[in-house]
């Protein structure tokens, strides 16, 4: 046989045993990073309780706790009053199987196949879940060229106290993950949720997360940006008062987050949506509820910055944090307006009863390159202000604003006390027509084949509405 070839079979096999001790040192690596991570966090701990690395394993306790004894001494809180004895804590254990060819649960090939698992023993005071399974599991591979894929898994809960009249239903909760490109993709469903206390209840059914994300957790930890896409959904929501006939229904609720990094400009784009498809309850109904908004040109630096003095300022005294506040705006904010931060409403509109109004709005700081000598000056802000919006409206919701509008005018005027609800219902629809059309020879709305629209625009501290130059008695002359 070719020696070459034995040789070179012979270096494949030590390669082959040796591997999994090094693959052992990053798991060992990433524990420890993600422990100090933790710790920097100011209402969190973690301890490594222990670690044990053999050459084809690793198995590992982390506690977790959250110190709100620190929070409640910051604030100055009684020891009486706090509401636990000691730190509220779990136990993560870790056990990991190195590769490239692992055994244990089950035979595959991939650099790591783990298990993290909470019992959560110390929370069934609380909640009751299955005696045989933990309160969080999650089972994964790492792959020989990276990636992650893993599922985990919240069992079914279940929390009673007679005491104060409360119950708590949890169907559990599914996910699971698997690498595509460069990027990791989650999905996850839950059934149900359901809470009955004294004064109100609610349901939730059938809750859902579709993620996508690029970063790491121990990014996520360092509070690091990383390119993601969030989407979740609520099919439906049921809210129930004391008061009778006080139940609010709401249909497909979604949450939908973007987030985009441009490393060369250390800046990033975050787009945030909210939208309920129907809502109907005892004092409102409406349908096709969205609202996005887009912060874009955040410098990252600041944002880093801002987290950390967020979480710093956790545990301190409130009567500090106002001085501490102006220490981090003084030594951070020019940073990010340098960068043009834009606040922007994608789109905000909603359709109800009265009719369907639409509208958005752009707004971005340019040409800042020294703070004002005080932030309250409105002038400063104005001069560098570039904005314009527009709001587009039906019909038939701009004549029910301008109504309700021209009713709180009569209802506070003295001849009103004397009219009875037909006499002021008759003034307002006779007023309404005449105030929208003053608005309209004003140039305050314009008049379209479908209803009203205004555009709004501010650019070098003068702004006009629909054309028509609106004096701003802040801006500079």
């Amino acid at each position: 046989m070719n020696k070459s070839l034995l040789a070179g079979a012979g270096v494949t096999l030590v390669a082959l045993g040796v591997a999994p001790y090094f693959i052992g040192n990053s798991v060992q690596d990433n524990v420890t990073s993600a422990v100090n991570e933790i710790n920097q966090q100011a209402l969190y701990s973690a301890q490594v309780l222990s670690y044990h690395k053999g050459w084809f394993s690793t198995t590992a306790e982390v506690k977790l706790a959250v110190d709100f004894q620190a929070l409640m001494n910051a604030q100055n809180v009684d020891s009486g009053e706090m509401p636990f004895e000691e730190n509220p804590g779990v136990v993560a254990t870790l056990v990991a199987h190195h590769g490239p060819l692992y055994f244990g649960d089950g035979i595959g090939l991939g650099r790591v196949h783990y298990t993290v698992s909470i019992d959560g023993d110390k929370l069934r005071e609380y909640v009751q879940w299955d005696r045989q399974m933990p309160i969080y599991h999650n089972e994964g591979v790492v792959g020989l060229f990276g990636g992650l894929h893993y599922a985990d898994v919240i069992p079914a809960l279940s929390a009673t106290s007679e005491e104060d009249n409360f119950t708590l239903l949890f169907s559990g909760f599914k996910g699971e993950a698997e690498p595509k490109g460069n990027e990791t993709i989650y999905t996850s469903l839950g059934e149900s949720l359901s809470i009955n206390a004294d004064d109100v209840s609610m349901t939730v059914s059938n809750l859902s997360m579709d993620i996508s994300y690029q970063g790491s957790i121990v990014e996520a930890l360092k509070g690091d940006l990383f390119e993601s896409k969030v989407k979740a959904l609520i099919e439906n929501m049921e809210i129930n008062g004391l008061e009778p006939d006080s139940k609010v229904q709401l249909d497909n609720i979604a949450l939908v987050t973007n987030t985009e990094v441009n490393d060369e400009d250390n800046t990033a784009n975050i787009y945030v949506e909210y939208a309920i498809d129907k809502i109907v309850g005892p004092e409102i109904e409406a349908t096709n509820m969205v609202l996005g908004v887009a912060l874009n040109n955040l410098d990252i630096d600041f944002i880093k910055a801002y987290q950390e003095f967020s979480n710093a300022s956790l545990l301190v005294p409130s009567e500090e944090v106002p001085e501490k506040l102006m220490e981090f705006v003084n030594a951070n904010l020019l940073t990010q307006l340098k960068a043009e931060p834009e606040l922007n409403i994608t789109t905000l509109k909603a359709t109800l009863p009265e009719g369907s109004f639409n509208a958005h709005a752009s707004t971005k700081l340019v040409g800042i390159d020294a703070l004002p000598g005080t932030l309250e000056d409105a002038g400063y802000w104005v001069t560098h202000l570039l904005a314009d919006a527009q709001i587009t409206a039906d019909k038939a919701f701009a004549e029910s604003m301008a109504s309700g509008y021209m009713m709180g005018q009569i209802l506070a005027t003295p001849q009103a006390q004397s009219m009875t609800a037909e006499e002021l219902q008759a003034v307002v629809d006779q007023q309404t027509p005449m105030m929208l059309g003053t608005f309209a020879q004003q140039g305050l709305i314009k008049e379209t084949e479908n209803g009203y629209e205004t555009k709004l625009t501010l650019k070098d501290g003068k702004a006009t509405v629909n054309g028509t130059p609106i004096p701003l008695p802040f801006a500079p002359q």
